[in-house]
């Protein structure tokens, strides 16, 4: 059966007018879907064109500030917000776009699994959604490469002893490298990353949780370590234009041990660092059980897949239920690649 061609157009509010939030807009409008409006903190973005600020010409949608705007009366059926990742952050978003009626995607890694992250906050999110009979939903491009990677492998499993996940990304070329600790001494890594939760944090501990929760498994306890990248050899780092010499931090390893009150159990090593030569952007998940398999996930535009992710979500969360969704209840994302365009 060929798959269903929808025929109405999504209104879309594009909220946080950074990176991803350009664009995911250059995407909704290339699938020629009505951009209703956008908004931004204060700043220099405000009061440019949206199209300008994506590298296009104007597309007559002037990015407003966000604490000044008024949100009555608006007519669309999703917010797209990309701001930060930090549920609590986020909150006066939220109130905004679900107080005016929209079901809201969240680009926020701790959208994906709100209850792995902080349950008053999920509740409070939860809340709001019913109240306004919208849905909410935290998704991006660990939708496929981590979530549903994870839940897909597990698949033909009989009985399952346990789940691992491995993942390493390429931060040397980018500009998150003190994120990660990247030229760090192992003292200073200590300090600023490893005893406190820095801006990366308790993040990363909800893959293997949402995995977990998506299977059907009763999460019981969460640990999270962060240790420095180490390498025996200096490494080019091209973000910093010199080696990371031998005891000098590369980057930072995440490791997670998830326990269920089913016995099973799952963990996950992921490595934000700098690459060797040779390496690329991947994850892996195996399952230990019957049958045992492996999943190995290559991602090589991860930008362009987050905000993908978050466009073709965009017909499920206006057809899901009021309150908070997962994508693992979601269904695996499927392509919009046969709805028609301008």
């Amino acid at each position: 059966m060929a798959q269903m061609i929808h025929s109405a157009k999504p209104r879309i509010v594009i909220y946080g007018v950074g990176l991803f939030g350009t664009m995911t807009a250059q995407l909704v409008r290339a699938r020629g879907w009505p951009i209703v409006a956008a908004y931004n903190r204060a700043g220099d973005k405000v009061g440019k064109d949206l199209g300008v600020l994506a590298g296009e010409e104007p597309w007559g949608i002037c990015v407003e500030d966000s604490d000044q705007a008024n949100f009555s009366g608006l007519e669309a059926d999703v917010a797209i917000m990309a701001t930060t990742d930090r549920l609590a952050q986020n909150m006066t978003g939220y109130a905004r776009m679900l107080g005016a009626g929209l079901n809201v995607i969240c680009h926020g890694s701790e959208a994906y699994f709100a209850r792995g992250i902080d349950m008053s906050l999920h509740d409070e999110i939860d809340a709001m959604a019913k109240a306004n009979g919208v849905s909410f939903l935290g998704t991006g491009v660990w939708d496929y490469s981590r979530i549903w990677s994870g839940i897909l492998v597990a698949g033909p499993c009989q009985n399952i002893e346990r789940l691992f996940h491995k993942s390493i990304t390429n931060i040397g070329e980018s500009k998150y490298t003190d994120v990660v600790g990247i030229g760090f001494t192992q003292e200073k890594f200590a300090e600023t990353i490893g005893k406190v939760p820095g801006p990366i944090g308790g993040i990363y501990k909800t893959i293997p949780q949402h995995v977990l929760y998506g299977l059907g498994y009763t999460i019981k306890d969460v640990t999270e370590k962060r240790e420095p990248v180490l390498y025996e050899h200096p490494v080019w780092c091209a973000a910093l234009d010199k080696n990371i010499e031998p005891g000098i931090s590369a980057g930072t390893r995440i490791v997670v041990n998830v326990t269920t009150d089913e016995g099973v159990t799952a963990s996950a090593h992921i490595e934000l660092r700098v690459f060797e030569a040779g390496e690329e952007d991947n994850m892996l998940w195996q399952v230990i059980g019957n049958p045992s398999s492996d999943l190995r996930t290559v991602r090589r535009d991860s930008g362009t897949a987050s905000a993908a992710c978050m466009v073709n979500r965009v017909r499920d969360i206006i057809a899901a239920p009021p309150g908070i969704n997962l994508v693992c209840e979601l269904g695996p994302i499927k392509t919009t690649a046969l709805e028609p365009t301008p």
